[in-house]
């Protein structure tokens, strides 16, 4: 008996870090394809469109329609997940927009600011605490200048 807890417990901790890295694998996946899909879409909507020149009029929900427009088969998918966020967080400004979602499915925080190519900050929750998302995006601008 003692020796089937223990190899009960063994085996618990091989597996943990196989879930949890699936997870983190899944959200640099997905990071990656937003952080993308932002940058594309910004480009678009810059030089074509109603929004030349000046995106500060983009509202959340043109965003989630022309980011579901400019899906390719790589990132399929990618508008809905946005679109169905438990949070979110957007702002249009001239030159770019800003995005920050919290997925609680991952229970993670995502900020993508449109100008760079990789996602800003990406936090892994472990207290179960969510932060305020306008906090959460003015500490992550702060810590990258």
């Amino acid at each position: 008996m003692k020796r089937n807890i223990i190899l009960f417990l063994l085996f618990l901790l091989f597996l943990y870090p196989c879930v949890y890295a699936q997870d983190n694998k899944e959200i640099n996946e997905f990071t990656t394809d937003l952080a993308s899909a932002n940058i594309k879409l910004r480009g678009k909507l810059q030089l074509f469109g109603d929004y030349k020149g000046d995106l500060s009029a983009l509202k959340f929900d043109q965003y989630i329609k022309r980011l579901k427009n400019n899906e390719t088969e790589s990132n399929k998918g990618l508008s809905e997940i946005v679109a169905t966020a438990d949070k979110h967080l957007f702002k249009a400004k001239k030159n770019t927009f800003l995005i920050a979602i919290y997925l609680k499915d991952l229970n993670v925080i995502l900020y993508d600011d449109a100008n760079t190519a990789m996602a800003d900050s990406v936090l892994i929750l472990k207290n179960g605490v969510i932060p305020n998302l306008e906090e959460f995006v003015r500490k992550a601008d702060r810590a990258s200048r």
